[in-house]
């Protein structure tokens, strides 16, 4: 069966949205360029990373399509999709930060990964980041696995599978498994493809990420 916008699981007793990018029904307008074409299907991955986020920490579903409205409004995008930096910076000043239950501190890009470690084995907030060119999802936590430090990401694109971070997974969440369809050059579907939104990752994958520090 193809998953469609949304399927619900429980991890450790948090409730979890996720929100599958794959679906073309997440049909609303993402796009900071004129003539607007692309929707959060093209686009949203940083806005569903940003609600994954404010879910973890707060307990509460937040609507993709409200972000996206409030993203373009206050320039949290541009040609490339979430400005990140840009994004979050509007959160903290207008409100709505603290309704995501986090602060930011405006530090923008990152990559050392010590505090990253720190931030997310301690539990002191989430974090948006890279674990490839070009997209962006939620790190919500942190474990130690022997020497290695593993990261457990939520990815609105669901690429556990992606060739460029497979061999860095370490576990998929079976409850987040995500089926999309797979169709031939005539647009036929011939078959389904299985991947997950939600796995543990070794944090050397991670690049350029933001810290969301959550509210006490």
């Amino acid at each position: 069966m193809i998953t469609g916008k949304k399927s619900y699981l429980q991890y450790e007793g948090k409730e979890i949205t996720v929100l599958n990018q794959r679906s073309r029904l997440w049909t609303h307008l993402y796009d900071c360029a004129e003539p607007k074409r692309e929707t959060l299907f093209d686009a949203g991955c940083g806005i569903f990373s940003a609600c994954y986020c404010g879910q973890w920490l707060t307990g509460k579903e937040f609507s993709p399509d409200q972000l996206a409205a409030f993203s373009m409004e206050n320039g949290g995008c541009d040609n490339t999709g979430t400005n990140r930096p840009m994004l979050l910076a509007a959160m903290q000043e207008k409100g709505w930060a603290k309704e995501f239950g986090f602060e930011y501190h405006g530090d923008g890009l990152r990559n050392d990964l010590d505090t990253l470690k720190t931030h997310l084995l301690e539990h002191r907030g989430t974090s948006l980041c890279n674990l490839r060119v070009g997209h962006i999802v939620a790190l919500v936590d942190a474990r130690k696995v022997g020497d290695e430090v593993q990261v457990l990401a939520l990815d609105p694109n669901s690429e556990s599978a992606d060739d460029r971070i497979t061999r860095h997974v370490r576990q998929v969440i079976e409850e987040s498994a995500i089926y999309s369809a797979i169709t031939n050059e005539n647009g036929l579907v011939v078959g389904e493809r299985k991947q997950y939104a939600m796995f543990w990752i070794n944090i050397e994958t991670v690049r350029d990420f933001n810290l969301l520090h959550a509210i006490e």
